[in-house]
C-alpha cells in the first residue's frame, strides 16, 4: 500500500466519534484489567483486608472477655483462597497471557507451584487467635486430584499461617457445600465469627445460581449478620457471585460469555443520548443520530458539534453542505475537540468545501496530534513523507508515524515497518521492520501481511 493510499484510507474511514477502539491483540480490552489493577495496586483493597481482620479481632476479644467456665472452646472458621491466602500471581499471569476467564489447567499448575501468600492482616489475626487459645479451622473446596489436600496444606504452611495441620484443615473435592463441616464445628465449639470472600463460604442458602436478584435477596435477608457473624473480604475476579450471572462459578472463555459479562456490568446504566446517537449512526439510522446530535450541538456539546459537522461533510441524513460542516467543526474545535481539529485538517488537506491549503491543514493536524489523535499524527507523517505542500522530510515523517504506530494505528505500523525495512528516514533495521509489520498484520493489514510473507521467503533463501 502506498503512502497516498494509506492517507486516503484514513479519509474514507474517518470516525464520527473520538478514536477509542481497543486492540484485542495486546490485551488492553481484557475485562479483568480494572479488577486486577485494583487487587494488585490499590491501598484500599489491602485496607479492606485489615478492616475485616480488625473486625474479627474485636469479636474474638469480646468473646474472650465474656467467656465463663464450662463454655465450649472458642473457634473461628475461615475460607482459604482470597480470604487468608492470596493468588495474585495466578491472576497476573492470566492478564499477561491475554486470558480473561478463569482457567482450570493453569490454576492447577499454579497451585502445584506453591506461590500463595498471606493476605494483608491475616497472619497477625491468626497469630492473635493462637496466642489466646482460639482455634482456627480452615474449610476450602479445591480439586487438583489426589494431591489436593497435600497441596492445600503446603500452601498454608509456606505462607506461615498457624493451625496448618490436618486437625484444622478441611478440603472438599466433590462439593462446594461447606455447611456440613461448619455445623460439625459449631456443635463442638463456640464459633465467634466466619471469614470468607464469597457468600457460599458462610452458609449454603446463598448458593443461588443464575439468579442475580435472588442471590441479592438471600443476602439482604441476613444483612444484620455481616460484620457480626460473617466477615467478608473483597474478590472482584472470581467466586460464587459469577454463578449468579452465569449459573457457573467458572464459565468458559467464550464471546457469548463476554457479552453476558458486559450486560451484567451495565445492568444499571445511564442511557446517554450521545451513546444512543452513536449506536444509531453505526446502524445507518442517520435521522435518529441527527435528531439527537443537533439539539445537543446547539446547546454547546463539543462532541455533538463535531458529529453534526461530519454528517454535513458526508451528506448522511441531510444534504451535503461543506460550509455547514466547517461551521460546526470550527465551533467544536474552538472548545479544543481533537476530532474536530483533525476533521478540519482533512477539509483543508483535500479541499473539501474550501480551497486546498496544506499549510493550514498541517496547523489543524498539529493541534489534534498534540492531544494524541493518532489519525492526525499519521496524516502529518504522510505530508512530510510525500512532501505534499511542505518540504519533504523522511525522518520527520518517520517520527510522526512512530507516534501514531505506538497508539496502535494500523496504517502507521505498516508504513513504519516498510520504512525500517528500506532505511527510509530511519536507520535500516530488519527487526524493527518485522516488529511493526507483525503488529499491523495482526490487525488484518493485508499489505503488511504480504510484506511479512515476502520477508519470510527472502530469509529462507539466504
Amino acid at each position: 500500500m502506498s503512502l497516498r493510499k494509506c492517507l486516503f484510507a484514513v479519509l474514507m474511514c474517518s470516525s464520527v466519534l473520538d478514536a477509542s477502539a481497543q486492540n484485542a491483540e495486546d490485551g488492553t480490552g481484557n475485562p479483568l484489567l480494572y479488577a486486577l489493577a485494583w487487587k494488585q495496586t490499590a491501598a484500599e483493597y489491602q485496607a479492606l483486608y485489615h478492616q475485616g481482620f480488625n473486625i474479627a479481632r474485636l469479636h474474638v476479644e469480646a468473646a474472650l472477655a465474656a467467656r465463663q467456665s464450662g463454655d465450649k472452646p472458642l473457634a473461628v472458621i475461615s475460607d482459604v483462597d482470597d480470604t487468608v491466602l492470596h493468588s495474585l500471581t495466578y491472576w497476573g499471569h492470566l492478564v499477561r497471557e491475554n486470558m480473561d476467564f478463569f482457567d482450570d489447567a493453569d490454576w492447577d499448575r499454579w497451585v502445584a507451584a506453591n506461590l500463595a501468600t498471606a493476605t494483608p492482616g491475616a497472619l497477625e489475626f491468626l497469630e492473635f487467635c493462637r496466642a489466646n487459645g482460639v482455634e482456627v479451622f480452615y474449610v476450602t473446596n479445591r480439586d487438583q486430584g489426589d494431591n489436593t489436600y497435600a497441596l492445600a496444606l503446603q500452601h498454608l504452611r509456606t505462607a506461615g499461617l498457624p493451625f496448618a495441620d490436618e486437625a484444622h484443615l478441611t478440603v472438599l473435592r466433590e462439593t462446594s457445600n461447606k455447611e456440613p463441616r461448619q455445623d460439625e464445628l459449631m456443635a463442638q465449639y463456640d464459633v465467634v465469627v466466619m471469614l470468607g470472600d464469597s457468600l457460599n463460604d458462610f452458609r449454603r442458602k446463598y448458593y443461588v445460581r443464575g439468579d442475580i436478584d435472588g442471590r441479592i435477596a438471600a443476602m439482604a435477608a441476613d444483612s444484620a449478620k455481616f460484620g457480626i457473624d460473617y466477615v467478608i473480604f473483597p474478590n472482584p475476579t472470581d467466586g460464587h457471585w459469577l454463578a449468579g450471572i452465569y449459573g457457573d462459578s467458572e464459565p468458559p472463555a467464550t464471546q457469548a460469555n463476554r457479552l453476558i459479562l458486559k450486560d451484567a456490568a451495565s445492568r444499571q446504566t445511564w442511557d446517554d443520548p450521545l451513546a444512543q446517537a452513536r449506536r444509531a449512526y453505526y446502524d445507518g439510522d442517520f435521522a435518529t443520530a441527527l435528531a439527537i446530535w443537533r439539539p445537543l450541538a446547539e446547546q454547546g456539546v463539543a462532541k455533538a458539534q463535531n458529529n453534526l459537522g461530519i454528517l454535513y461533510s458526508n451528506g448522511e441524513g441531510l444534504i451535503q453542505d461543506f460550509n455547514e460542516a466547517r461551521r460546526w467543526l470550527q465551533t467544536a474545535a474552538a472548545q479544543g475537540h481533537a476530532r474536530a481539529l483533525f476533521s478540519l485538517g482533512m477539509m483543508y488537506d483535500f479541499g473539501q468545501g474550501v480551497a486546498q491549503n496544506t499549510p493550514q491543514a498541517l496547523i489543524w493536524y498539529q493541534q489534534a496530534a498534540a492531544q494524541g489523535d493518532a489519525d492526525a499524527q499519521f496524516n502529518i507523517g504522510a505530508l512530510y513523507g510525500e512532501g505534499r505542500g511542505i518540504a519533504q522530510d523522511a525522518s520527520e515523517a518517520a517520527r510522526w508515524y512512530q507516534q501514531a504506530a505506538e497508539q496502535g494505528h494500523v496504517n502507521a505500523q505498516a508504513v513504519l515497518g516498510r520504512m525500517y525495512l528500506a532505511g527510509e528516514g530511519v536507520a535500516e533495521d530488519p527487526e524493527q521492520a518485522r516488529h511493526w509489520l507483525e503488529l499491523a498484520a495482526a490487525q488484518g493489514h493485508t499489505d503488511a501481511q504480504e510484506q511479512l510473507a515476502l520477508l519470510q521467503v527472502t530469509n529462507s533463501h539466504r
